[in-house]
């Protein structure tokens, strides 16, 4: 009897454990070519961001504090991406070491999460600047945006330690996996992380920002604003945040949650195929949720502080030098021209 139920025991851990997922061509093209863009664009965005905010935007208000951290946790993500986009364009096959695969998580996360907390900081401040402008006067100073980000960072990259460990490869049908989330071993474990980093890291903030925006909008429409910059840039940034909610960070948590679930709970051979489309929408909100550091300098442009204006200034500056140089050059080429002509003249009279 004790060795019919442990061969019992043996086949439901079996049939637990017996759905393999299917990574379908689509895998191996979509996210390199969604990684690719936002390498790309996020790039070029959020470097020409830190050129606006070093060298244009001094003296910093507090807003332009919390948006300059926002476009550097942004701009050391992208740089991450040339690594992941060679390991699916390679059939998921990564070369590059056990390290670089956490530190590869680790960023991407780091990077999820301070974004988050960073526009939740943006969307608290001009909440408190547009509900409530004349309590606002001695809270809103850099020096306490410069705190709050230092905080910021400290706790992100402190909760997102827990990524260096349980990220890492393993081999899986001859090829060397880099885990997203982590290997089956470790998944209990680490879902239990990832609930905890949804609830905290996300729904919370989520509705703080929810709360503040409402209030916003019902100043915007019951208060007759004279401030119209503000009132616009108010306005983009509840249109803007609300959309990278939207469409990067709510699918991204719901189906990241999902598929751990499934992997943890949905493993007989009827629940297989359901697996499978989970999987595979969950690679689509990964792509889905990088799509922010590409979007954030957008926010810049819209909704930050005489960024618009400075940048405009800044690039009339560099086209004005562009074209002193090119007068210079121009009239040092007539003047050589003309050397040139006197001195054949010369010569045909001598």
């Amino acid at each position: 009897m004790t060795t019919y139920l442990n061969l019992t025991f043996l086949v439901n851990e079996t049939s637990h454990r017996g759905c393999n997922l299917t990574k379908t061509g689509f895998q191996f093209y979509y996210l390199p070519t969604v990684y690719i863009m936002v390498f790309l664009t996020g790039l070029v965005g959020n470097s020409l961001a830190i050129w606006m905010f070093v060298c244009h935007m001094r003296p910093w208000s507090s807003i332009s504090v919390y948006m300059f951290n926002l476009a550097l946790a942004d701009f050391c993500y992208v740089l991450s991406l040339p690594f992941l986009i060679f390991y699916y364009f390679n059939k998921t096959n990564w070369i590059f070491g056990d390290i670089l695969c956490r530190l590869q998580r680790f960023i991407f996360h780091v990077n999820l999460y301070g974004s988050i907390l960073f526009l939740t900081c943006i969307s608290v401040h001009r909440y408190t600047g547009v509900v409530h402008p004349l309590k606002s006067l001695g809270r809103l100073k850099k020096k306490n945006a410069v705190i709050t980000s230092a905080l910021v960072w400290l706790i992100v990259i402190i909760s997102m330690s827990p990524i260096l460990y349980y990220s890492r490869t393993g081999l899986k049908r001859n090829a060397t996996t880099c885990y997203d989330t982590t290997t089956e071993d470790e998944l209990p474990g680490y879902f239990i992380y990832s609930m905890t980093m949804t609830v905290f890291g996300f729904c919370i903030p989520f509705i703080i920002i929810f709360g503040c925006y409402g209030m916003i909008v019902k100043a915007l429409i019951y208060n007759d604003m004279n401030n119209v910059p503000l009132r616009q840039k108010s306005i983009h940034l509840v249109i803007i945040v609300l959309a990278v909610f939207a469409v990067s960070y709510l699918p991204f948590h719901v189906m990241k949650n999902l598929n751990m679930r499934a992997r943890l709970y949905f493993q007989s051979p009827d629940m297989c195929e359901f697996n499978n489309r989970v999987y595979a929408t969950y690679q689509v909100t990964r792509g889905l949720a990088s799509l922010n550091s590409c979007v954030d300098p957008v926010l810049y442009f819209l909704a930050g502080d005489t960024f618009r204006r400075k940048l405009s200034r800044a690039t009339k500056k560099t086209s004005r030098k562009g074209d002193t140089v090119l007068q210079s050059k121009s009239d040092e080429t007539a003047l050589n021209s003309l050397a040139e002509y006197v001195e054949n003249g010369n010569r045909r009279s001598n």
